[in-house]
């Protein structure tokens, strides 16, 4: 997990452009939601901006005291749509169900064996009504991912003359599909280095096959499949895989 400040440095090495796809997605499919992982909020507070009333929950303090300050922004029209709830996702109870659940960007690969994904599928499908969706968006493991190593020189400005440099080493499990990652981030002023903060992380590699399997034994009904967020098919070069299924 994320320490507070590496929390706060995730957030600008987040693209946005997958957010239109996602929430034309939710509209169409309607109700409440539920965003599982939801880190600091982004796609949570876009629902909500678009009238979807939604919750989302992270088990990250730091993640969600983020999304709560930028909660604390909207509108009161839009703010009272949209909760943080500091929760597992394993084991999640709510007093009301949901039209869909979404684990976007990820999300659901945080859960690092079947036993912690088989328990978070049968709790998230108490959690939907009768016709309920689920939305999984994973990244299929590459040749070139699994091999692993160091990705560098990931640069974004913040303000005036400061700058973030984020930096990830990968070492992949194959045997367990697991894939750890240590990110670290630099901070520059004026080219100096003024900090650096470490964060770290480990996500299951999960394989399309092993997606599905995982949907139908916990009783959900494969509906679309997506290859990436502009709504492509998904074929054998695709980098992303999303799967929406019904309850």
């Amino acid at each position: 997990m994320y320490n507070k400040k590496a929390a706060l440095y995730y957030d600008y090495f987040v693209g946005k452009g997958d957010i239109p796809f996602f929430r034309r997605l939710l509209l169409r499919l309607g109700g409440a939601v539920l965003d599982m992982g939801c880190g600091t909020g982004t796609m949570a507070l876009d629902f909500a901006g678009a009238g979807l009333e939604v919750v989302g929950v992270d088990n990250s303090p730091y993640m969600l005291d983020m999304a709560d300050s930028r909660r604390d922004k909207l509108t009161p029209r839009v703010k009272e749509r949209v909760e943080f709830v500091e929760g597992d996702m394993q084991d999640f109870p709510w007093d009301h169900q949901f039209s869909t659940a979404i684990f976007a960007r990820g999300s659901f690969a945080h859960l690092l064996s079947s036993e912690e994904q088989m328990a978070c599928l049968a709790n998230v499908r108490k959690l939907l009504e009768v016709g309920g969706r689920i939305v999984l968006d994973l990244s299929p493991p590459s040749i070139e991912f699994l091999q692993g190593g160091t990705k560098l020189g990931e640069t974004v400005g913040v303000d005036g003359d400061i700058k973030l440099l984020r930096t990830i080493h990968t070492r992949c499990d194959l045997n367990r599909q697991l894939c750890h990652h240590t990110v670290i981030y630099e901070q520059y002023r004026g080219g100096v280095l003024q900090e650096r903060v470490l964060g770290e992380l480990s996500l299951s590699l999960l394989f399309p096959r092993e997606v599905m399997l995982l949907l139908q034994a916990s009783g959900f009904s494969i509906q679309e499949i997506y290859g990436d967020a502009h709504g492509e098919s998904f074929t054998s070069t695709s980098r992303r895989l999303i799967v929406v299924a019904s309850k």
